[in-house]
Parts: C-alpha cells; structure tokens; sequence
C-alpha cells in the first residue's frame, strides 16, 4: 500500500485544489477523453458518466443540489491495476432541506498514463442523500 506520498495520491491531491479552484481547463488536462465515473443507482444523480461531458454533466447534477461542501480527504491506499482508493468525509448543505449531511465517502480512482481514467464512489448512506437531495 501506498501513503499520501505516492504519485496517484499526488494526482488526486491536485485534481481536488483544481476543483476548489475552478479551474476547469486544468481539470480536462487531468482526465482521459473517456474518463468514466458511476455513481449509484439509488442517488437521485445515479447512473454513468462518460467523458469531460459527462463529468461537467454529474458536477452540475450534485453541486445544484449541495452548498458549502467540504471534502476531506482522510488517507489513500494504492489499488490494484493503477488505481488508488481514497477516504473522505464528506461535509455540505442540502439546497432543498438545509440538512447538513456529513458522511465518510470512498471512491476508487483509476489512472492511465497519470491521467484520471475512472471514478467510482461508494458513500456511506445513499439513503440519507436521496432524502436531502
């Protein structure tokens, strides 16, 4: 396993301060044409997302529906096959409840030539989000 150190980690360190920064050119640089992210079927934003399209289509589908988000990042672990699982604890605002929602978040990240190819996150209630969201 490898700690925060490792060059994934560093990867995905960087794509989350893009995020926070909005910088949305430097974010496409960092992901594959294909890049592919599945979220559950259960989330009222479930389904699978496919290229930059479908990744700005998933980010407007979540943050329309969440405010003062903040994700922590807790520790990663080096998967098999060039990937990386990350922990997080993720923080923010239903829109439409004004529930706060804190929960632990994994999510699987895989990698191509040290670009992000796919992201597969697993939250701790989907249940809990549907509610709120």
């Amino acid at each position: 396993m490898e700690s925060l150190n490792s060059s994934r980690a560093a990867i995905l360190k960087k794509f989350l301060e893009l995020g926070r920064a909005r910088d949305l050119a430097a974010l496409r640089a960092m992901v594959t044409e294909d890049i592919r992210i599945t979220e559950a079927e259960s989330l009222p934003f479930g389904g699978e997302y496919v290229g930059w399209a479908g990744y700005l289509d998933l980010t407007h589908k979540v943050f329309g529906k969440i405010r003062k988000v903040r994700l922590e990042l807790m520790g990663t672990w080096d998967g098999p096959q060039q990937s990386l699982v990350a922990h997080f604890i993720l923080n923010a605002v239903s829109k439409r409840t004004e529930k706060e929602i804190s929960m632990p978040l994994l999510e699987i990240w895989e990698f191509k030539n040290d670009k992000i190819s796919a992201i597969t996150p697993f939250y701790f209630d989907t249940h809990l989000l549907s509610l709120l969201l």
